[in-house]
């Protein structure tokens, strides 16, 4: 984005009412902007990559830097005494401390998760939480999971605030100073808020998506909450397996074909069924809460093409017993020909792109895409991960 159609959009947003003014730190023009891969993996199971900072840690050092401001958006947040999450609360209120300004968005359908942790960051001095409700509008709920802080660097990914994801899940995030990213994440935060207060859905400025794809792009669900400028998630990851060559590799917690009670939603199926038909290879990994699920035949379907595997991840349950909602691979990512990569909060379900907010990272031939090879190449070869048989039938795996 350009510094004019920058302060076009802020302008126009401020016009009607929908942006507020972002507190940003001034940009150090000689700093170059840094992005980098951040991991959370389930206790005792070797799965960290040594190369890659965690994200308890990154978020803790984030927090403790920030001098104006940390706008955050989160699907819900948990805690446990002496979790991970810990720490980064602990940050959040020595900065409310300091006069930093906290903004809290979170899901109004998963409040009542944890009502202590949400009280603790209402008490924050200075904070201020609202709670982003889709009901009226959609199905949808508020599913992105990221902060910003300063204005000037962000974390985003498939950790929710919850202690489980810092370290019972294996989650994959980003840590950037970007301010493509920063900035759009900015905007998308300002309009979030704004629609959390008023629960009017705002009029969006009808702005042209360039043909040129920059090489680090935000996409966004759901579109009619998405400034027209930003692409919506769904094509452009269907865009993406289209350009595939050599290799798609995927990693979610779900994946699923089917939308409401019984409908078919063949979008990104028909995107890697015709990617495995042209040569490339595809393989889709998956946790083992699919086993049981209506979409489980239709995974079974896939293993049947040529060129198209599918993997099921399976973590043990921790020493100390079974956490509930835990031990499972909640990462969502996707990586092309090895070059590409899109990271972002969205399951591979309709709704997760029509109805509810939801944002993906794209990054064209990029280093991170080849440590995302590295992951998703460390967990499909490891012991936790089997063959899909599609003639076997499979118990379902107890989650809550």
């Amino acid at each position: 984005m350009t510094s004019r159609s920058l302060l076009l959009t802020l302008a126009a947003g401020l016009a009607l009412g929908v942006f507020q003014p972002a507190r940003a730190q001034p940009v150090d023009q000689n700093q170059v902007p840094t992005t980098s891969l951040v991991q959370s993996v389930p206790a005792e199971t070797g799965l960290a990559d040594p190369t890659l900072a965690f994200a308890k840690d990154a978020w803790v050092a984030m927090i403790r830097g920030a001098k104006t401001s940390v706008d955050a958006a989160e699907f819900y947040v948990t805690n446990r005494p002496g979790s991970a999450l810990e720490p980064v609360l602990a940050e959040l209120e020595k900065a409310g401390a300091r006069g930093v300004k906290v903004r809290f968005l979170l899901s109004a359908k998963m409040l009542d998760q944890d009502p202590a942790s949400v009280a603790r960051i209402r008490n924050i001095p200075g904070a201020e939480v609202r709670s982003f409700d889709l009901a009226g509008v959609s199905r949808g709920i508020l599913h992105a999971k990221y902060f910003v802080v300063d204005g000037r660097e962000a974390a985003l990914g498939s950790q929710n605030f919850d202690w489980r994801a810092l370290e019972q899940i294996h989650e994959l995030g980003v840590r950037t100073t970007d301010p493509r990213i920063v900035t759009r994440l900015t905007e998308l935060f300002a309009l979030d808020w704004a629609f959390a207060g008023s629960r009017k859905l705002p009029d969006l400025p009808g702005r042209s998506v360039p043909v040129l794809r920059p090489d680090t792009e935000l996409v966004a669900s759901p579109p009619f909450l998405t400034p027209k400028d930003i692409r919506p998630a769904i094509d452009a990851l269907v865009e993406l397996i289209g350009q595939a060559r050599q290799s798609v590799r995927v990693q979610l917690l779900t994946y699923s074909p089917i939308a409401g009670q019984d409908r078919f939603w063949p979008v990104l199926d028909d995107a890697l069924r015709a990617a495995a038909v042209r040569g490339v290879h595809v393989r889709l990994m998956v946790s083992d809460w699919v086993l049981g699920g209506r979409a489980l035949p239709h995974l079974k379907a896939l293993t049947l093409i040529p060129n198209l595997e599918v993997r099921v991840v399976s973590i043990p349950e921790a020493k100390e017993g079974h956490i509930p909602f835990a031990r499972t691979v909640h990462s969502k990512y996707l990586v092309v020909d090895g070059m590409h990569l899109a990271l972002g909060t969205s399951n591979w379900e309709e709704s997760y792109f029509t109805d509810s907010r939801n944002i993906e990272l794209i990054f064209r031939d990029s280093p991170l895409a080849a440590q995302a090879v590295r992951i998703h190449d460390r967990l499909w070869n490891s012991s936790y991960a089997f063959p899909l048989d599609p003639a076997k039938v499979y118990e379902k795996r107890k989650v809550d």
